[in-house]
């Protein structure tokens, strides 16, 4: 037997496959709502009381026929009553009610079987309905909309409780008889009786309503509009629900500030909803207006924190690291707090995935003492989404803007704008102007949304927005930013994050004692550099939980009661190693150059090969190069053929020989400027046949000329330098500048070599001076002209 807990309420009748909204107050009632979502799932057993007087009927003053019901809050008051959507689902007959130990009511019950779908009875019921209802007052006009719904045209049992919803003059006593009759073609007649009283009632009411009319003045005529209404509702049995709710509306508007033009606004909607019947579909529409207008802040804020040293403070303890990110995010907190103003560029974090731009925003958020909340705005292509949509659309609400406004709560969050490289646009409309709106300080005072047609003040919330690519990011937005780059998080650094921030958070988080599992820091460089490849920290969270779980396994098998985490119980417990770094060659050679590069997951080491074999003085690149690397390729070969005789190199080499220039691991695609110097040195090597020392690197882009091009990415580089055992690095001369990003501990192990010709990037490499620039003219030869050859 099924068994739920019991909602009594008081007349309010529901029919199945019926939503309506229900005001509850009385305690059990919130009672048996809090026991149903924690344990049943939200649903429960709606019965009526024989008095609707009553506030605590006994078990034989209810029903013993109502509906089963799924329920989800709407709204909870001030004053601790709740607003809640119901949906029925099947009609129910009480066989057992009694108190659990709790107080709350339960039920046994059983559903009413019913006899299924056909069509043919259902639109001969409709008809009969119909036709009965001509010429009386106040029968729906929109009858006919039932229809429109298939399952409610092919199911008598589904359309004749639909009909006794619509029909709003149904008495209580007679909507508990429809619920109590099983069968659908008698619910048809007791409607059908309905209506015929209700036309020869019609003359008695219509004097009725002259008397009244009679006893008031033409001052108190919207006065006696009201008293009717409810007279009409407490006989409909919806004053209980309906009533309390706009009673509720209408004291919170005289009690809390409210802007001016939003009372008047609201009240104006109160009072068309006061006009309409509960059930129908306007008044849907404008509950829930009323609801969302209601519950946007439009007074509230929080108290702003602009002490930098706590920021200082927050910032370092949420994140290592980002020196410079945290120095402009101090100034950023500066200035606001210097001028009291939210204008000014909004400042945008960008970076690879898992470096740490949310929980930046987060950090922030905390420092300043303001909600947090974030919009992701990847894939969003409809205007509508942020601007919202008209609210005479069906399932029509606010764009996001306004949602995170009310999920904040109050006037001045931090909004975070996640992924707005990733926004588009369509046929549907242009997101992105809409943004403008948003992030325009001269704009988003008077922020317009569709939804809820009033201007809504924007220009108290700070905004920060995150993006992965800036190229990706709408150029009028780009124009409104400050971009904030985040590099991905060195060896270095993710060994201190791990130690610091991750470690302690999973032993919490999984309950496990700090001398219970310990790792060394040997055990976090194996994991980043054999399990990891990630700009980021998330893959390094992920495996350092995963090495948690199996200790927790092991320990709950009485395997052993603590494990420290060495680089060989990496490698025991998460098995072969997933990734491979760059080592140096094992020994120097002829034609092979190491470069440094940088990729998002930080920086490796580059081997370039290149060999020579008779040919006719082709070039051939492989590898699977990128357009600006085969570039490079080009120049490097170009530059050294044009200057053969200042490197020794017979000048026949070039006639008699192709020239192949591989940079293993072909798999993988390779791009990027900086590999000019190293092709170069290796190309003269292998002509020369002299050999580069495998400790020696190299980055830096060749021009025709010979000049060495600046690079970026120099602190990953020298870092994987430094891991990959080599001694001495050849960069630019312009990147020195840079030097100050380089960690002390890789400075101490590296010797830094600054070239701003070939001609020192080759006395570096091999130990002598270049030979001086050949000053005579060169000599071009004529092709000879072949018999018979037309030139155009």
């Amino acid at each position: 037997m099924n068994k739920l807990p019991v909602l009594i309420t008081r007349g309010t009748f529901l029919f199945p496959k019926v939503k309506h909204s229900i005001e509850i107050g009385r305690e059990k009632s919130l009672a048996v709502l809090s026991e149903s979502t924690n344990k049943h799932n939200n649903k429960i057993i709606i019965i009526s009381q024989h008095n609707p007087l009553e506030d605590e009927p006994k078990l034989d003053g209810v029903y013993k026929v109502g509906v089963v019901a799924n329920f989800s809050v709407k709204k909870v008051w001030k004053d601790n009553t709740q607003s809640i959507l119901v949906e029925a689902q099947d009609r129910i007959k009480i066989k057992n009610m009694d108190y659990d130990e709790s107080g709350i009511l339960y039920a046994e019950y059983e559903v009413v079987p019913t006899t299924g779908p056909d069509k043919k009875v259902a639109m001969n019921i409709f008809n009969v309905i119909k036709n009965a209802g001509i010429g009386v007052a106040d029968f729906p006009e929109n009858f006919d909309s039932l229809l429109e719904d298939e399952i409610i045209a092919s199911d008598p049992n589904v359309l004749v409780d639909s009909i006794a919803q619509v029909i709003a003059f149904i008495g209580v006593s007679k909507r508990q008889e429809l619920l109590e009759e099983f069968d659908p073609v008698k619910r048809m007649e007791i409607i059908t009786n309905i209506l015929s009283e209700k036309k020869s009632a019609s003359d008695i009411d219509s004097s009725i309503t002259k008397k009244i009319k009679n006893n008031v003045d033409e001052q108190q005529r919207e006065y006696y509009l009201r008293e009717k209404l409810k007279v009409i509702k407490e006989e409909l049995g919806e004053i209980d629900g309906e009533g309390n709710e706009l009673d509720a509306y209408k004291k919170r508007l005289e009690t809390e500030p409210f802007p001016e033009h939003i009372k008047k606004r609201l009240l104006k909607e109160i009072s068309k909803l006061e006009g309409m019947h509960a059930s129908s579909q306007e008044a849907g529409v404008l509950r829930n207006y009323i609801d969302w207008m209601m519950d946007i802040p439009w007074y509230e804020r929080s108290d702003d924190n602009f002490d930098l040293e706590n920021a200082q403070k927050v910032l370092d303890g949420d994140h290592f690291g980002l020196e410079k990110v945290k120095e402009r995010i101090i100034e950023y907190l500066a200035v606001r707090k210097n001028t009291n103003s939210t204008k000014g560029q909004i400042i945008t974090l960008v970076g690879p995935p898992g470096v740490g731009k949310t929980s930046l925003a987060k950090s922030i958020a905390k420092a300043m003492n303001r909600e947090y909340v974030k919009v992701s705005l990847g894939g969003v292509r409809d205007d509508a989404e942020i601007r919202g949509h008209r609210k005479t659309y069906v399932a029509a609400m606010p764009g996001r803007i306004i949602r995170g406004m009310k999920k904040a709560k109050v006037l001045n969050p931090l909004f975070l704008l996640d992924e707005i490289d990733k926004m588009g646009s369509d046929q549907k409309g242009d997101p992105t102007a809409a943004m403008l709106e948003v992030l325009d300080p001269e704009q988003n005072s008077q922020f317009s949304d569709h939804f809820i047609e009033e201007e809504y003040d924007l220009s108290n919330v700070a905004f920060i927005a995150t993006a992965n690519y800036p190229g990706d990011i709408p150029e009028a937005l780009y124009d409104r930013m400050e971009i904030i780059q985040l590099s991905s998080y060195t060896e270095i650094e993710k060994i201190q994050i791990a130690k610091n921030h991750l470690v302690p958070k999973i032993l919490k988080e999984f309950n496990i004692d700090k001398k219970e599992l310990v790792f060394k820091t040997e055990a976090i460089e194996e994991i980043i550099k054999y399990y990891t490849r990630e700009a980021g920290v998330r893959q390094l969270e992920r495996i350092i939980g995963n090495i948690a779980r199996k200790f927790i396994v092991k320990k709950l098998k009485n395997e052993l009661t603590q494990l420290t985490v060495t680089p060989e119980v990496v490698n025991e417990l998460l098995k072969k190693r997933v990734f491979e770094h760059s080592k140096q060659s094992e020994k120097s050679e002829a034609g092979v150059v190491t470069g440094l590069a940088y990729t998002q997951f930080g920086g490796d080491i580059l081997p370039i090969e290149v060999t020579h074999f008779p040919g006719k003085g082709g070039l051939v690149l492989t590898g699977k190069l990128g357009d600006v690397m085969k570039e490079s390729a080009t120049i490097a070969y170009n530059f050294v053929k044009a200057n053969y005789k200042r490197f020794e190199i017979p000048e026949e080499v070039f006639q008699q020989n192709d020239i192949h220039i591989h940079v293993p691991e072909g798999a993988v695609p390779k791009d990027g400027p900086s590999a000019g110097i190293a092709i170069t040195t290796a190309i003269i090597s292998s002509l020369t046949n002299q050999k580069v020392s495998r400790e020696i690197g190299m980055t830096g882009e060749v021009t025709l000329r010979g000049l060495v091009l600046p690079i970026g990415g120099l602190k990953e580089k020298s870092i994987a330098a430094q891991r990959s055992g080599l001694k001495t690095i050849i960069i630019p001369s312009q990147n020195e500048k840079d030097l100050d990003e380089i960690p002390d501990v890789v400075k101490e192990k590296l010797s830094i070599k600054f070239a701003k010709k070939y001609e020192e990037v080759y006395e570096i490499v091999f130990g002598k001076k270049i030979s001086e620039y050949i000053t005579e003219l060169p000599t071009f030869k004529k092709a000879e002209e072949k018999k018979g050859e037309t030139r155009n």
